[in-house]
């Protein structure tokens, strides 16, 4: 008898971890980063610092794959490379599709590409910061932490 009385008080103590668990796992918008950019060594530095500043990170190499996390998860910022192909301006494509979904994401725009013409076109699509490569990675962060209202 004195068996079955503890047994429910065991699941129930393990049922209150997992849920205790869980929502310690919870991050809201306000620390999440998505990072787009074909250059590896880059992703891992920005990845490296935004996740040293207590930021949750993803991060994606492709058009397709920033839209696979867009659609899964928000974000507070977006920070995408301009032309994530050799071929294509991918990253005005990716601006246009979060303004369009109306998304609340904030989006830095990084590029080797400083033409005056391009910076345009990024800001009529919708971006909120242009920075040209090479950034530092303290003026992303504080770029970041001024666009998103967090740290960094």
């Amino acid at each position: 008898m004195e068996l079955a009385y503890v047994t429910p008080l065991v699941i129930n103590a393990f049922e209150f971890l997992g849920l205790w668990n869980t929502a310690c796992l919870y991050t809201s918008m306000a620390d999440r980063v998505l990072i787009i950019d074909d250059d590896e060594q880059l992703v891992d530095a920005y990845r490296d610092y935004f996740s040293e500043s207590q930021y949750e990170v993803d991060c994606a190499q492709e058009l397709e794959e920033a839209q696979t996390l867009l659609a899964h998860f928000s974000y507070s910022v977006v920070i995408t490379d301009l032309r994530l192909s050799k071929l294509a301006f991918g990253g005005l494509d990716l601006i246009k599709h979060i303004r369009e979904s109306s998304m609340q994401t904030r989006i830095i725009v990084l590029t080797a590409y400083g033409w005056p013409e391009l910076k345009a076109e990024a800001s009529a699509s919708g971006a909120d910061a242009f920075l040209r490569k090479p950034t530092r990675l303290k003026e992303l962060g504080k770029t970041v932490m001024r666009l998103s209202g967090a740290r960094a």
